[in-house]
């Protein structure tokens, strides 16, 4: 058992717990309920709610449906964990772990015994409990005191201070592009048809002329909410780079995990890369620049964001894209992914009124 304290003469390296770690554990447990439940259909129905405790085993058994599953609860264990930590480590962290995941899984089974499109066995179960073991498994052979010298809180103190809301919604970015959009990291479209103006076919006004547009504000606007949000000693533009690589690598990852060949021209083009490329070129130009200017930028860059997305016409190749959606797999999954695409900017504007006041009075000061 690890104690709390590693020396009696130093006091500064008292173990905390994993702030950070206990939020993401709150997060995923969240969405592991949406995607269980949705769609809230729930029906009133007089079945025994723990039949699929002793049914028997369904005869086709979709591979890919273990796999979720199992992917699924793998950080739900990991997680739970280290969010014990400093009160409880190494295998008594493991058991509490497992039998959380597992109350979980069967609660959650037992729920969907109340809704019409959704069937409760003992497959889904087991794969929930496998999953949680090896993330359990996994995460007992970290040594969290190496990880407790506030790393985790280190991090945050050094690239965003006190503003913990542009970090958490920062952490979001990656995940609130795996929907698919009509141009990527274009966030904020809410899919109401009567905003939008008539399809053009000019010159001037063209799907390449949308892409550009759409892509290069979402990459302003998005690098300035950061900037604004994150100290002046830390590495922005290298921060912003890793943000959208990783973006990148979860679209690629996630298209190829429910469509299987579904592969990345579905989603980028020439034009879209380029409206990246130009919105990198001016966060180059504005990186060094006062903090309420990347304030002003980022609240202006999102506006017009959420106009244009809001206001173009549809891209026919995107049109395309969606009719696959449904065909594709974690449809419920996909709901959640499509609200997050959708508020991400709203939040951010939400989060840079609330720091308004900080900004201005540090104006020209740093907030650091």
């Amino acid at each position: 058992m690890y104690k709390k304290r590693t020396s009696s003469l130093d006091d500064s390296k008292v173990l905390t717990p994993f702030l950070l770690v206990r939020l993401l554990l709150v997060a995923n447990i969240a969405l592991i309920i949406f995607a269980s439940l949705t769609p809230f259909n729930f029906e009133y129905v007089t079945l025994d709610p723990f039949s699929w405790s002793t049914a028997p085993l369904p005869k086709f058994i979709p591979l890919f449906d273990v796999e979720v599953n199992v992917l699924g609860y793998m950080p739900l264990g990991f997680l739970g964990v280290l969010a014990l930590f400093p009160r409880s480590v190494k295998w008594p962290a493991f058991l509490f772990s497992l039998l959380f995941g597992l109350l979980l899984s069967a609660s959650l089974e037992s729920v969907q015994s109340f809704l019409s499109t959704r069937v409760a066995n003992l497959i889904d179960f087991y794969a929930n409990g496998l999953g949680t073991f090896i993330g359990a498994l996994l995460a007992i052979t970290i040594n969290p005191v190496r990880l407790s010298e506030h790393w985790t809180g280190r991090f945050r103190e050094v690239f965003f201070g006190k503003n913990q809301e542009f970090f958490l919604l920062l952490i979001l970015f990656p995940i609130a592009q795996i929907f698919p959009q009509n141009v990527w990291l274009g966030m904020g479209d809410f899919n109401l048809n009567f905003l939008k103006v008539s399809p053009y076919w000019t010159t001037i006004l063209s799907n390449t002329t949308q892409e550009v547009v759409i892509a290069a504000l979402a990459v302003i606007s998005s690098s300035a909410f950061m900037m604004s949000g994150i100290r002046r000693q830390a590495p922005k533009l290298k921060v912003i780079l890793c943000v959208v690589m990783l973006s990148a690598f979860l679209k690629v990852a996630m298209s190829q995990l429910q469509y299987g060949s579904f592969d990345i021209k579905h989603w980028i083009s020439v034009a879209n890369g380029f409206g990246i490329i130009l919105g990198f070129i001016v966060a180059i130009i504005i990186r060094n620049n006062s903090r309420l200017t990347h304030w002003i930028v980022a609240v202006i860059g999102f506006v017009l964001l959420l106009i244009f997305v809001n206001i173009l016409p549809q891209n026919p190749y995107y049109l395309s894209q969606l009719q696959l959606l449904p065909q594709g797999r974690l449809t419920h999954f996909n709901g959640l992914l499509a609200w997050l695409t959708m508020v991400w900017p709203l939040l951010a504007i939400i989060v840079l009124i609330k720091h308004y006041k900080v900004v201005l009075t540090s104006f020209p000061q740093s907030l650091d």
